[in-house]
């Protein structure tokens, strides 16, 4: 009799303010302790998230089997909408995107699906964790509640109090997890996981711009030798030039055409990666920037001996040799050899960067002033070809010698710039 009396007060399992207050008036549910724990259990190692109110209803669902209850059904198109509105809304964004510059990288890099997907998972994992939180804090109380009603019977007491110390514990677990993802080391993670991805656009964008820029100046080296080539036409009817010299100046046309179709169809590939990259369409109206020149006072102003031992510190190889377990004498010997050596690589790289970037820098300078050159004889050109004072095909080989000026400058930014870029994603750990 005393046993049949203990389990009908084990009988309860509605929600938490139904609980107390059913508790308080003397009813008792008819669903089992057993079942909560094996939920509860369910949600910690199966990482479900159990609303309140639903807790009774999947309790009856476990016991008997029968179907999806309606609020499962409920809350399933909520989150089928939910998905589809900000799937709605992606695509929305990303065909708002008309340009794409080259200081707005890091923000365009989110519309990236597998970018989004990591981000997502992160936010995902972290509510998750603290719905868990919740439902097992909420659980534990009830059962304190229920020890404590059932003071005067031993039994039943303690098995709500075993029930209690047992949830206590894996909310201990679970507010370690959830504080694990909120640490200044998984920010810093989740920081470089996006970096990445702006590295990675960075050296698209710029194979972009130089492969444009060349397919501009094979254009207007093309054109010249289409010029040239129709003069030395012109020049064999009236007998003042022979075939070899057509010939010749063919050859040299269908170089130049060749060139400048391998060029632009490099530059068109290098866009579609850019865009692709992006989470972007590769839709004509988005117009691609151009690369920016570094700050030279910047690069001037460079501590380079600062900037190593930074690399070293943010350097992920470092890291890992530093936090390596080792107790014994030989464990503590290897694992010292492998910090020297990662530390050895860091500076190294560093060393190398660093005169990469100050050869890159002395190159753009000199292509700078050659354009600058380029730029007056150029100007003087264009005033003699409109006094008509200089023939067509002497005008477009002045064109195409400008051109190649402005590539061999933009090339020189696009140089100087990966080198500023290498060095300081070096220095913040990112490669």
């Amino acid at each position: 009799m005393k046993r049949k009396q203990n389990e009908n007060r084990l009988h309860e399992l509605s929600c938490p303010q139904s609980w107390k207050r059913q508790a308080k008036q003397g009813f008792h549910m008819p669903q089992k302790v057993g079942i909560r724990a094996a939920l509860l259990l369910a949600i910690v190692f199966g990482m479900l998230s159990l609303p309140c109110t639903s807790l009774s209803a999947r309790a009856e669902v476990a016991e008997t089997g029968s179907g999806q209850t309606a609020e499962e059904e409920t809350a399933e198109t909520a989150s089928g909408q939910s998905a589809e509105t900000a799937e709605q809304n992606a695509e929305q964004t990303t065909r708002s995107v008309t340009s794409v510059d080259y200081n707005n990288l890091e923000q365009l890099v989110l519309n990236n699906r597998n970018l989004k997907n990591s981000l997502e998972n992160y936010t995902t994992n972290k509510e998750t964790y603290q719905n868990m939180l919740s439902t097992l804090e909420t659980e534990r109380d009830y059962m304190k509640f229920m020890q404590e009603k059932y003071e005067d019977d031993a039994e039943t007491k303690a098995v709500y109090k075993m029930n209690a110390s047992r949830l206590s514990m894996f909310i201990s677990q679970i507010t370690k997890q959830l504080e694990s993802l909120e640490t200044k080391t998984q920010s810093v993670s989740r920081q470089k996981t996006i970096d990445s991805y702006v590295l990675t656009a960075q050296s698209l964008m710029r194979s972009y711009n130089q492969m444009n820029t060349k397919a501009q100046a094979e254009e207007k080296k093309y054109e010249a030798a289409q010029s040239s080539y129709q003069a030395a036409l012109k020049k064999q009817s009236a007998g003042m030039a022979t075939a070899a010299d057509v010939m010749a100046a063919a050859d040299t046309m269908a170089s130049a055409k060749n060139r400048y179709e391998s060029y632009r169809q490099q530059a068109a590939n290098a866009r579609f990666n850019l865009l692709s990259n992006l989470g972007l369409e590769d839709n004509s109206a988005i117009t691609i920037g151009s690369v920016p020149l570094p700050d030279l006072a910047a690069i001037d102003a460079v501590d380079f001996a600062a900037d190593v031992e930074t690399a070293v510190g943010n350097s992920s190889s470092v890291q890992n040799a530093r936090h390596q377990s080792a107790e014994t004498a030989t464990e503590i010997s290897v694992k010292s050899d492998q910090e020297t050596q990662a530390e050895g690589t860091v500076r190294s790289q560093m060393q190398s960067l660093y005169d990469e970037l100050k050869a890159a820098k002395l190159q753009y300078e000199g292509a700078a002033n050659a354009y600058e050159s380029a730029s007056i004889t150029y100007a003087s050109q264009q005033k003699k070809q409109q006094a008509g004072m200089l023939s067509q095909s002497d005008y477009l080989q002045g064109v195409a010698d400008y051109y190649s000026a402005l590539d061999a400058k933009e090339s020189a930014v696009i140089q100087l710039n990966q080198a500023w870029e290498s060095y300081s994603w070096t220095v913040k750990g990112v490669s």
